[in-house]
């Protein structure tokens, strides 16, 4: 079927028959589930309304409560005048309270519904729920579920603190023996009721906007809390999904800050057995530039280059680090994967383990080590002090 919103491309049969849902959020309603679906109206998005016609939202939300998924969608063709087609989903949103009291149920219902596809995002509504988050207009995209799966492409690629994990990810985390899952959340900033209207879109600075925020970590098909910006990177760092970023490191005199942009990113992980027991060796290998120096450094010298290397190595490290602490002291729940490391290089000794890694994680000793390579100075290799006092 075809549906290229960018390109306007739409089937006669989607138009006149189906209803297209673009997002869907599930929330907790008592013993209930809450569904809304994001429906997109085709003639708003493709912008065919003429001058001085009224204004038209580019979607629609349609909203049922059920004992499970598949009841709260077919109880919406009693508002709907056309099937609701989720083959084109992009982003599903889950509330917070539902993803804490678990959400094997749905998942289940996803993965076995033949219309959904497995390459739509998932995330967390971070202390909300999702149908608010589904309600707010945005600027830039055509619809909000355009908006929230552009903007968590680009936050991932290009500051490294979300986790952009589509479906088919998440279902392998959650029945995997060796590796949980982790998915980002998404905060409601602003007013939520202006957030519901048009005039949210129509200021230079919106009253309310979705920003997503920190990593939802789970255990098995539950929720048990949240990474906080730092551990989330140091997460994303074991599992080299930072494609670029940067890191702020102290100036070694003073308590000014030297900005490195990380422009690639290389992880290795494996297992190693010491006195019987695992160990996990992670490894980083780091490219970047310095694009601001607030310190009195001349970095024509190797020795200046080979210091930044040394200090953005240690953050880099500080932040795996602290992650893993979270996750083995507080969490208890292996989402970076170090069963499967164990797995893969020691099947028999997995086999005795498995059962009991959930006790097994918090002992695992992890060994960290990072390489920072600073490749070149962009533009001057003077910071602005040093040319002034030049």
């Amino acid at each position: 079927m075809c549906l290229t919103m960018a390109a306007g491309c739409w089937n006669r049969r989607e138009l006149n028959d189906l209803a297209i849902s673009v997002a869907i959020g599930v929330d907790k309603r008592g013993n209930q589930i809450l569904l809304t679906d994001q429906i997109v109206d085709p003639g708003a998005v493709a912008g065919k309304e003429g001058g001085g016609a009224t204004f038209r939202a580019p979607v629609s939300l349609f909203q049922e409560k059920g004992r499970g998924i598949q009841e709260a969608a077919r109880r919406m063709t009693i508002e709907s005048t056309r099937k609701i087609y989720v083959g084109q989903l992009q982003m599903l949103v889950i509330g917070e309270k539902l993803a804490k009291e678990g959400i094997g149920k749905l998942l289940d219902h996803i993965s076995r519904d033949h219309e959904y596809r497995s390459d739509f995002y998932v995330i967390i509504a971070r202390r909300a729920e999702a149908q608010d988050i589904l309600k707010v207009f945005t600027a830039l995209e055509k619809t909000p579920a355009t908006k929230m799966r552009a903007s968590l492409e680009v936050s991932s690629k290009a500051w490294g603190t979300s986790a952009a994990v589509k479906f088919d990810e998440f279902i392998s985390n959650v029945v995997s023996k060796g590796k949980e899952a982790a998915v980002t959340g998404i905060r409601l900033i602003g007013d939520p009721k202006i957030g519901n209207d048009k005039a949210n879109v129509e200021k230079i600075l919106s009253p309310a906007n979705l920003h997503y925020s920190g990593v939802a970590v789970f255990k098995k098909d539950k929720m048990l809390g949240w990474l906080n910006e730092d551990d989330s990177k140091g997460y994303n760092y074991t599992q080299g999904k930072i494609k670029s970023t940067v890191e702020l490191v102290s100036c070694p005199k003073n308590k000014n800050k030297i900005t490195v942009e990380i422009l690639r990113n290389k992880k290795t992980m494996k297992a190693v057995m010491e006195d019987g027991k695992p160990v996990i060796h992670i490894r980083i290998k780091t490219e970047g530039v310095i694009t601001d120096a607030q310190c009195r450094m001349d970095f024509t010298k190797p020795s200046s280059i080979t210091l930044v290397e040394r200090l953005t190595s240690s953050h880099i490290q500080n932040s795996v680090l602290s992650a893993v602490n979270t996750m083995q002291n507080k969490y208890k729940s292996d989402i970076f994967g170090f069963g499967e490391a164990v797995e893969r290089k020691y099947p028999q000794y997995w086999e005795k383990v498995k059962i009991d890694w959930d006790k097994v994680f918090p002992t695992i000793r992890v060994n960290i080590r990072v390489e920072s390579n600073i490749q070149k100075m962009f533009k001057t290799t003077k910071s602005l002090y040093e040319r002034m006092e030049g």
